[in-house]
């Protein structure tokens, strides 16, 4: 299952705890796994880990990763590093055998699990087929397209255990959503009860203007608002969509008790290869202190 807020004493703790999935792997920043593991180890130290869920890892990296990690994976009898595994697409012929390679890492007991996976899937066919060869101790956020209507691929995942993923950007303005797209994703999944966690494009709090790419990104306190708008005040598509292109978020409105609804059961964490970028903005508006 992946992690959701626990008890907590103020609403920007239960805001961020648990938010960032850690992928230093993947572009921008595209490092190499060595220092993506000791980048790990570091923030696990650090004042801000709280906001920290998961180290993204891909199954083919699986033994780049346990050798890269030697010397920093915990001993036995601490808490373990938590992983989330990126599989192959549910459509492609060794998504099995990244699912056996997955169950296996994880018996190994080597001071890191990886109790979620990730893969994208585009026909209700793929899901429920992928859904079959999973593990029971193994989360599933499936990655769908949103290019179109995403209700139906949606449903497809109601009673299952296991949640949706989308893709809010990329190295090219091609890989970016338009608002109205992520507006209906969001909108169906906060009315469905479905919970989702969205990756690339969102390493800023608000709306971020990102020159290299060229485009004006989404911000992922916005992606929150919006989705406990369309849970709590029954928002419609349309108002979800003009939340999304504010230029900040306000999440005031809301109680403490229903952001951690929304955080729990709704929207549960972001991918993102910085950690500084998200910190470092958070910190500007006040919402995070600086580290000791």
């Amino acid at each position: 299952m992946p992690k959701v807020p626990t008890a907590v004493t103020t609403k920007d703790e239960i805001m961020l705890e648990g938010i960032i999935d850690y992928a230093g792997l993947y572009p921008p920043a595209s490092l190499d796994m060595q220092s993506v593991v000791h980048n790990w180890s570091e923030f696990l130290q650090s004042d801000d880990n709280w906001m920290l869920a998961r180290l993204i890892i891909p199954s083919n990296q699986i033994d780049e990763f346990t050798q890269c990690a030697k010397g920093l994976l915990p001993p036995a009898g601490e808490e373990m590093w938590q992983l989330s595994m990126l599989l192959p697409p549910a459509s492609d012929d060794g998504f099995e055998d990244a699912v056996q390679k997955t169950i296996a890492f994880n018996i190994s007991d080597c001071g890191a699990v990886a109790n979620v996976v990730e893969f994208k899937a585009g026909t209700a066919s793929e899901i429920d087929t992928a859904l079959e060869l999973l593990h029971d101790d193994l989360f599933p956020f499936i990655e769908l397209p949103i290019d179109e209507d995403p209700r139906g691929l949606i449903a497809c995942l109601s009673g299952a255990i296991a949640g949706a993923k989308v893709r809010t950007g990329g190295i090219v303005a091609d890989m970016y959503p338009t608002s109205n797209a992520l507006a209906l994703f969001i909108h169906s999944c906060a009315v469905a009860g479905q919970s989702f966690k969205a990756t690339a494009g969102l390493h800023h709090p608000c709306q971020n203007q990102n020159d290299n790419v060229g485009v004006k990104e989404f911000g992922f306190l916005s992606v929150l608002q919006a989705t406990a708008a369309a849970n709590i005040h029954g928002a419609s598509v349309e108002d979800v969509e003009q939340i999304l292109t504010l230029a900040k978020p306000d999440l005031s409105m809301f109680t403490d008790t229903e952001l951690e609804q929304v955080r729990a059961e709704l929207f549960n964490s972001i991918g993102s290869c910085s950690l500084d970028d998200p910190r470092n903005d958070l910190r500007k508006m006040g919402l995070l202190k600086e580290s000791r």
